[in-house]
């Protein structure tokens, strides 16, 4: 099965991005190698605070402490995601909020952004940073 990269990539740079606490938004490293716009910065980082809060509006206030914790600390999005003990509905709530994130974030990058993204998830790929749900770890 051929994965597809970008919006694998997109989707891991907006959960990485959704996860960083709100005052110190770091950029994973490829997004500084886009040399992005000042525009294209304030889309994405308008993206991020939307996809925060639909985030915070499908979690229980519990929950809601929890992710600002798990923000805080950075930590890792799947044992994130496993410490919220989300139900099946928010599971899915949660995929369309990120799946809706990672359009838009690719509608704001140029062509030649997007392939600039691609190699730079195909050449992290061999450092072991960004696997297939289906690939040995």
């Amino acid at each position: 099965m051929k994965i597809k990269v970008l919006p694998l990539l997109a989707s891991i740079a907006a959960i990485a991005l959704t996860t960083a606490p709100m005052a110190v938004r770091a950029q994973p490293p490829f997004m500084e190698e886009l040399n992005l716009t000042a525009e294209q910065k304030a889309q994405l980082e308008q993206i991020r605070e939307s996809t925060d809060s639909q985030i915070e509006q499908i979690l229980s206030p519990e929950q809601q402490q929890q992710f600002q914790t798990i923000r805080t600390e950075r930590q890792r999005v799947r044992g994130a995601r496993e410490a919220l003990n989300l139900s099946d509905e928010q599971r899915d709530q949660m995929r369309e909020i990120h799946q809706s994130a990672r359009e838009q974030m690719q509608n704001v990058l140029t062509e030649e952004q997007r392939q600039q993204m691609r190699e730079a998830m195909q050449s992290r790929r061999g450092e072991g940073r960004f696997r297939g749900r289906n690939q040995p770890r």
